[in-house]
């Protein structure tokens, strides 16, 4: 004898549903755990602090320290920079991905941005180029013509930890083409 039972399908679909949006904030809190090889070619973003939700379109809402690049294959071309300054304080990186991002950079100086090269980032040893320490540079180089603000650094070595950074939607932003000619 088969019984109905009204309540037990829309029960079910209520669970369904409640599992789902637990799973979906645990996306939005924790930082991007992701094979990087596996990231599809195209145009990307990631950053420091967790999105408020899951769909970040105002430049506003964009927080912390942002990697805005371009994949092709494992060869990856963009720009890592401050939200707080307004990409005053930026790093243009090319490299290559293998379980995370290896290059080169260079920092233009500007107005709020560093004005010298930093001492402890001449040596082969990487030290962290931003507070949070996701970015790591060495080798770091005069490059080009000095501007009124100071010298452009090349840092030869540059380094990113993704397992600290969040995914957010591209916006309407794109990265750089390249950094060093």
């Amino acid at each position: 004898m088969n019984r109905y039972y009204p309540f037990t399908l829309p029960l079910i679909t209520v669970a369904v549903l409640l599992c789902s949006a637990m799973n979906g904030s645990k996306s939005l809190s924790q930082p991007a755990a992701l094979n990087l090889n596996l990231l599809p070619n195209g145009n990307h973003r990631f950053c420091s602090q967790q999105p408020k939700s899951s769909n970040v379109a105002s430049p506003d809402a964009i927080i912390g320290d942002c990697f805005l690049f371009r994949k092709q294959e494992n060869q990856v071309v963009g720009t890592y920079y401050d939200t707080r300054t307004l990409g005053e304080e930026s790093l243009c990186l090319q490299g290559t991905f293998i379980d995370r991002f290896y290059g080169e950079g260079l920092e233009i100086i500007r107005g709020i941005g560093r004005q010298s090269i930093p001492t402890k980032a001449q040596g082969s040893r990487l030290v962290n180029w931003d507070k949070e320490g996701i970015l790591q540079v060495a080798k770091a180089i005069p490059y080009g013509k000095s501007t009124r603000f100071g010298q452009p650094i090349r840092y030869r070595q540059a380094t990113l930890d993704f397992k600290r950074l969040y995914r957010y939607n591209l916006g309407n932003k794109l990265p750089p083409t390249r950094c060093l000619r």
